[in-house]
């Protein structure tokens, strides 16, 4: 990690200002003036304010004018930004961000963030000569407006106040150019970032910077990090806190431009830097900075750790996220695959899982162990002062690492750790290449804890090498190899003796290894537990670590140890002092050994016995003495006695002679007598000292046994067979470890749960991986945060009961809570259950907890006057009819109308007619209905439950209205339907699963929908193409015979196809509509007929369900809805002369497509919602470029060019070319199958082909049904991909009729675009100016 850089100020144009008046300290730069109209924003955290512009601005490359100031710190072109989202720039929208952040002005009553416009010639001509003196090309800009945006004392999410900021922004213009001043007040940036949910990710720390309509974007110093709190301190123009920049216009290959930063500023070296001049920029807030001899070093502060520039919070989960790059023995690793850690830094416990990843990959990678040790090495817990990975680096290192085999193989891995990304996640991109011997994926590797050493080589180099042993038990084979890792990082040395820890040695011990391979998940998972400071051979009770307290001992335990209480004795919490051993009590507790006639005296840590008088032996066995015997001549009693020294004994009573006793000394009478109850059986009670089994059991009280059989139980007198499933499914882990409901046990080969009649032990909840890394919480459970536990675990929901991994609900009595009937139940006797129950009233049906109106009437007195009861409905009587109270009334009498709710119907004798109008006390529409005239809720706060007090349309006016989720007129909500408290929403292939979006109703494997409706997923034909002919459609066998014709059209181009549903998909640019068909030519429909005009491509995204395709005369790329085409957007509209061909990657989400410009042809690319739009090929790199295709397996983009003559592909993200077929005479479209690619050819009219290999195949030679050539087509596989998409269900659950596109970049992994159903938004138009 290389140091930031210090500046110093050379305050160049400080002095103009200085002289004008503005020292800018603590106010702001641009005063808002009376005679300016200044616009405010109301108060909350979601608002938003359009402002235009008298004279359009530039911005990037485009002119706008009319600009939205939103509460969030940010400034917008085309449409409002009022909610604030968790992800890094760039936004979908072109925007100007001075500090783009979730801010929230609920509660600051001080707070003000407006907008207005200013002419003033001072501070034009201030504003003037600083972009003269920043831009001196630019001496001679004259601003004609200063357009002045100011959040004045903000807070931040949710409604907190604590912490204010103020910033503002100056948008300078004239006629012609754009230029855009960011200004800091000293000390006004407190915060940086809202507050987050208990399980969501954590903000971003607050961003500035600008973002242009086609994605380009420019972040200024420090955005997105802790480093955007020196905005205040730094500059670009030698103003600490102003920055500025010039923004417009631009051309589409530029970017925003900032002044000659060599004029403002000075390098200084960093041996001379100090903690006063650049220490406290540079440490983090939770670290202090250290001055040394040569530099400064940042030291964490207690609590926290790291480098000192980037400090953890101590025993807070981590996590970790990564891609990878490279191949495995010869098998590209597909991009999609991501690597996902959790790690609990409190014992060194870490959890990596790599996701998706095919069979023989995943298996291989099981042996690439430094991708799992790493992540142990950085988190190892320490022992003993020493330092695990994160202290000495803070996340910042390359991890280099060699794998040589015993059998000849050899493996490379380079991991590049990037620190905490945006949302405080430890980034990490791992790249491999190389082999590893061939393991079966069925079988179970095993490899046993390890220590391994690191040696310094130099003060921030570390070197380990290593043997290894991985076992395959089932096979009795043996893996040997070794491994060699160097590790280079960055860290300040503080202490002197450590300045140069070169030769220094530690050891690293791993232990609880995991290896395993999920085929079913495709996914890799592992886990380890790492600490530093150990080896294999030593351990806390014998190192000198463990601290015991006295009657304990040691006894190593995992990685770290336990404190038992020694033999005698048993532990004693308190609420002060750690756990104590007490003495057990033996002789009380009747846990001794004694014999029944000897007394038992306690001791410390143990007891002794002594036999009676009159009775020989060691106490545990007493014989009676012959000699005593013979004077004995009537029975005896036992009675307990405690003498002075509080010891037990006992005393033996002669109901003939004196009493005689043990030979303890002064006993004290008890009067006890003694019992033999803690001898009885678990299923026994004890009654005066005698043992009885109980109801159900038999025996001698001593041993009970169950009279049932194990699948019964007793109830009334018999053995009555339980009501169970006999196997049912396993609930699974993020690790794929399986559990079984209460009452089950997983079965031997781990696939099912077989009932065995008992409980599991609960406690086994507390080895799964945290809820908040893999929802495995119970439908009736709740994911909650632990504090004392430092994890999240799940909770039972209020009525359930058990570990929050299996609820079950409390069945109270409704005897003892009659609050658990319905409304319209009564608790009643039930003789044949046994106990009270709910019952609903009559009219109402249900369990009881839940009661349901079964009928509205049963005679004609339930329904009132002017009705009568018909098949259990109130009917009007004739002549009458229903109004809005539900009452039956004359029909007609109020004209033509219903009177609403709280209305009455009168007559106005002037007009002659009749109207509705409210009741007194009522306000409202009298024929929708009428409310109550209520104190408002502002004054007196009246709102009913699941409600809130907001303002109405009219700020001075408050009123009720039901929260998210519920509905109702503000004093009564009921909660909204949901699949979850109203299953029958789902369909029966379908279940109820919670996401980001709610509750929705999700289809189960093998089949599709919306969860509302699941369809199987059905076989279609397969193994043949589908080729345009342009008025005809027909079906190609790859042997070229029986090509027959299934569809007619005016002129097909653009084709491809729906797997799912077996249909073909293509547009007309004759008819100017989208058509579809089934791959038998049957059930033909149209798709789409509107705003259409030339549809040459056509791509299907099959798995998040979309159509993409476009049109050479708008010169746009559109996407639609496969279910339903009115929701469509369009996605480009700029910078296309003749979009021809188009292609969509879903697995690696990206949108392809050509540009026929002969003057400038071009193939891009774009994420699919058309974010991050750039140049794959252009020109003299491709000429006429036709159909594109994307080979699944690689993703590379392969194009048939009609100009250069040739098939190519590349790696759109390496941008390798390499040629699939060359001296071509015309190909126009292009797909690959069985391992050949096929093109359509216009000079040879054959389908022409070549296989992987590059040879030549010979071209088929089909007829032609319609015109004589060929365009696109498609192949149909058997293969259709079933995969998950953000988009699948419920259009993602997308609001406003806004059309769900993945992108993976934002935090829920889509966005929602705007579409021309939308209200809340506008869609992109078809031309842009």
């Amino acid at each position: 990690m290389l140091r930031l850089l210090f500046w110093t100020y050379t305050f160049i144009l400080l002095t103009p200002f200085l002289v004008s008046g503005n020292t800018f300290t603590n106010f702001l730069y641009y005063p808002a003036n009376q005679e300016y109209p200044l616009a405010t924003l109301p108060n909350g955290d979601s608002e938003h304010l359009i402002w235009h512009l008298d004279n359009p601005l530039h911005f990037y490359s485009e002119k706008y004018d009319q600009l939205y100031i939103n509460t969030n710190g940010i400034l917008t072109f085309n449409a409002e930004f009022s909610e604030y989202i968790n992800q890094p720039f760039p936004l979908e929208y072109p925007c100007i961000a001075p500090f783009y952040s979730n801010v929230d002005t609920t509660a600051a009553n001080e707070s003000s963030i407006s907008i207005f416009i200013t002419q003033d010639s001072d501070q034009l001509r201030e504003a003037s000569e600083m972009v003269q003196r920043a831009f001196p090309e630019k001496i001679d800009f004259e601003a004609t407006d200063v357009i002045v945006a100011t959040w004045e004392e903000v807070g931040y999410y949710d409604s907190k106040t604590d912490q204010l900021n103020t910033f503002q922004t100056a948008l300078i213009v004239d006629d012609k150019e754009t230029f855009v001043q960011f200004i800091y007040p000293k000390g006004c940036l407190n915060w940086l970032k809202g507050e987050n949910g208990p399980l969501g990710l954590p903000d971003i720390r607050a961003q500035a910077g600008f973002v242009a309509e086609d994605g380009r974007y420019f972040n200024l110093p420090g955005s997105g990090s802790d480093g955007v709190r020196f905005l205040t301190e730094n500059s670009n123009v030698g103003i600490p806190g102003v920055w500025l920049y010039r923004v417009g216009p631009l051309n589409y290959e530029s970017n925003v431009e900032s002044p000659g930063e060599s004029k403002f500023f000075t390098e200084v070296p960093p041996s001379l830097q100090t903690c006063q001049d650049a220490g406290q920029r540079t440490c983090s807030r939770n670290a202090q900075c250290i001055d040394k001899e040569n530099g400064f070093c940042c030291v964490c502060r207690p609590g926290f750790y790291g480098n000192g520039e980037v400090c953890i919070k101590n025993d807070i989960p981590v996590r970790v996220t990564g891609s990878l790059v490279g191949e495995l023995n010869g098998d590209l690793i597909n991009e999609r695959s991501k690597l996902q850690s959790y790690i609990v830094t409190a014992d060194g416990r870490s959890y990596t899982a790599i996701t998706p990843i095919s069979t023989e990959l995943g298996t291989n990678l099981r042996l690439a162990l430094p991708i799992v040790t790493s992540i142990g090495w950085l988190f190892a817990k320490p022992l003993r002062q020493h330092l695990n990975g994160y202290q000495l680096s803070g996340g910042e290192l390359l991890h280099a690492s060699k794998l040589i085999f015993s059998t000849g193989e050899v493996l490379l891995i380079n991991q590049t750790f990037e620190g905490l990304n945006y949302w405080d996640q430890l980034s990490v991109k791992v790249e491999l290449h190389g082999n590893v011997p061939h393991v079966n994926h069925r079988l179970k590797l095993q490899m046993a804890e390890f220590s391994e050493e690191y040696e310094f080589v130099k003060p921030n180099e570390l070197h380990s090498r290593h043997a290894h042993i991985l076992e395959i038990p089932e096979e009795n084979r043996v893996i040997n190899f070794q491994l060699e890792q160097s590790i280079y990082f960055e860290r300040c040395w503080v202490e002197k003796e450590r300045d140069n820890p070169e030769g220094l040695k530690y050891l690293q011990k791993i232990s609880k290894i995991m290896l395993d391979y999920f085929e079913k998940d495709q996914a890799l998972r592992t886990s380890i537990l790492t600490v530093v400071g150990v080896n294999a051979t030593s351990n806390p009770c014998t190192d000198g670590t463990a601290t015991c307290s006295e009657n304990m001992i040691c006894i190593p335990y995992e990685d770290t140890y336990r404190c038992d209480c020694v033999h005698g004795f048993t532990p004693q919490a308190t609420n002060s002092e750690p756990e104590q051993c007490v003495d057990i009590d033996e002789c009380a507790l009747g846990t001794h050994l004694c014999d029944e006639k000897a007394v038992c005296i306690n001791n410390e840590g143990g007891f002794s016995c002594v036999c009676f008088e009159g009775f020989d032996g060691n106490g545990y066995k007493c014989f009676l003495n012959v000699s005593f015997a013979d004077n004995i001549e009537s029975p005896t009693t036992v009675t307990n006695v405690v003498d002075k020294d509080n010891n037990r004994g006992v005393i033996l009573k002669d109901h003939n002679q004196e009493n005689f006793t043990t030979p303890a000394s002064e006993y004290q009478e008890a009067s006890v007598q003694v019992d033999n109850c803690y001898r009885c059986s678990p299923y026994a009670d004890c009654t005066e000292g005698y043992c009885i089994c109980r109801d159900g059991f038999s025996g001698d009280g001593l041993f009970c046994v169950s009279n049932c059989p194990v699948d019964e139980i007793w109830e009334k007198g018999g053995c009555k067979k339980l009501s169970y499933e006999p196997d049912v499914l396993p609930h699974c882990n993020f690790l794929g470890q399986c559990m079984c409901d209460l009452g089950y046990e997983v079965t031997e080969d781990g696939e099912m749960c077989h009932y065995v009649g008992h409980l599991i032990d609960e406690s086994k909840s507390d080895e799964l991986v945290p809820c908040d890394v893999e929802f495995n919480c119970h439908l009736n459970a709740t994911c909650d945060w632990y504090e004392v536990e430092l994890r999240h675990k799940c909770s039972c929901k209020l009525g359930y009961y058990g570990d929050g991994y299996h609820c079950s609900i409390i069945d109270d009595s409704c005897v003892i809570k009659p609050e658990i009937c319905d409304s319209q139940a009564t608790c009643v006797y039930n003789e044949g259950l046994g106990r009270s129950q709910c019952e609903c009233k009559r009219g109402y049906e249900g369990d009881g907890i839940h009661c349901t109106a079964v009928a509205e009437c049963f005679e004609d007195l339930d329904c009132g006057l002017n009705a009568y009861c018909e098949k259990d409905v109130c009917q009007c009587s004739p002549g009458f009819e229903r109004d809005m109270d539900d009452l039956c009334v004359l029909a007609g009498s109020c004209g033509l109308v219903l009177c609403g709710i709280n209305a009455l119907c009168k007559y106005d004798r002037v007009q002659g007619v009749k109207y509705c109008d409210c009741k007194e006390g009522y306000e409202g529409d009298a024929l929708v209905g009428c409310k109550s005239k209520l104190v408002p809720c502002n004054v007196e706060f009246n709102c009913g439950v699941h409600a809130s007090c907001e303002p109405r349309e009219d700020p001075s006016r408050y009123e009720c209205q039901c929260n998210l989720g519920y509905n109702g007129d503000g004093y009564t909500c009921v909660e909204d339907e949901n699949c979850l408290n109203t299953p029958h929403l789902c369909d029966m292939n379908a279940q109820c699963l919670s996401t980001n979006n709610g509750l929705v109703c999700a289809c189960n494997k093998g089949f599709y929908g919306n969860g509302s409706v699941c369809l199987e997923r059905q076989q279609h034909d397969s193994g043949f193409l589908m080729v345009s002919q342009g008025v005809v459609v027909v079906r190609v066998p790859l042997n070229g015979k029986n090509v027959k014709p299934i569809s007619v059209a005016s002129m097909a181009i653009g084709l491809d196809k729906d797997c799912l549903e077996g249909r073909i998909y293509w547009g007309d640019i004759s008819a100017k509509k989208i058509v579809s068909i089934k791959y038998d030519g049957t059930d033909m429909k149209t798709f789409i007929t509107e705003d259409i005009e030339s549809p040459e491509g056509i791509a299907i995204d099959c798995i998040s369900r979309r159509i993409y395709w476009t049109d050479s005369i708008k010169d746009t790329i559109e996407v639609a809805s496969l279910e339903n085409p009115s929701l469509r957007t369009i996605l480009i509209n700029k910078n296309l002369v003749n979009p021809r061909g188009i292609a969509v990657d879903p697995y690696r989400e990206k949108l392809y497509w050509s540009d026929w410009n002969r003057e400038s042809p071009k193939i891009e690319m774009s994420d699919l919602d058309g974010t991050g739009r750039e140049v794959v090929l252009g020109q003299g790199s491709v000429l006429l470029p036709n159909s594109l295709l994307v080979l699944e397996r690689t993703g590379e983009l392969c194009y048939a060019d009609a100009g250069t003559k040739k098939v190519e592909c590349i790696d759109p993200y390496t941008k390798k070319t390499r040629s699939i077929s060359d001296e071509l005479t015309y190909p126009f479209g292009l797909i690959y199958t069985h391992d050949q690619f096929y093109w359509t050819d216009w000079i040879t009219k054959k389908l022409e082909s070549v296989n992987t290999l590059g040879q030549r195949q010979k071209g088929l030679q089909i007829p032609f049904f319609g015109s004589h050539k060929m365009y696109a087509m498609t192949a149909i596989e058997d293969y259709c991909p079933q995969m998950d998409s953000p988009c699948q269900i419920n259009n993602g659950g997308c609001s406003d009729s806004r059309l769900c596109l993945v992108n993976r970049k934002a935090p829920s992994g889509k966005s929602c675009k705007c579409t021309a159903l939308s209200k809340l938004c506008n869609a992109p138009s078809s031309f842009s100016l």
